[in-house]
């Protein structure tokens, strides 16, 4: 599919060898990304790992650390350009850019909802809708 290299952030103060059954970190951190790292170099594919500390606080609009910035889980408003982005998405792109790779802020993000038929937009374009649409029986796949 064309992947050299996967980033992947390290998730600041999680315990990284000593998961148990008493905390939430069951799957050690270390193990899953020596695996995941194993996996991927069988086809080729380099893993960067990427501290991901402060991400959430830092604007990946102006790249000011903004306090307040995260309104609630899921929501990121830029308070010097008044932009909103999804809370996850903007920590993805400040790892992005500690991974030295330019972001670019996307002109519309749209959402999308998976069916048994595949995915479909929940912001419909004119003349779609979002409702499992009817198969042709005749039709080749």
């Amino acid at each position: 599919m064309g992947v050299d290299e996967v980033f992947i952030g390290y998730p600041y103060l999680v315990s990284q060898d000593d998961g148990n059954e008493y905390n939430t970190n069951v799957w050690w951190f270390n193990k899953i990304i020596k695996w995941l790292g194993d996996v991927l170099e069988e086809y080729g594919i380099r893993l960067h790992v990427i501290n991901e500390y402060g991400t959430s606080k830092q604007c990946s609009i102006c790249n000011a650390n903004h306090e307040n910035g995260r309104i609630k889980r899921g929501l990121y408003i830029c308070p010097v350009t008044g932009i909103e982005i999804n809370a996850d998405l903007n920590a993805a792109r400040n790892i992005a850019k500690r991974a030295g790779y330019e972001t670019l802020m996307p002109k519309k993000i749209l959402s999308f909802i998976i069916t048994t038929n595949g995915v479909k937009p929940l912001t419909p374009k004119e003349g779609e809708t979002t409702k499992t649409p009817k198969i042709n029986p005749t039709s080749p796949r």
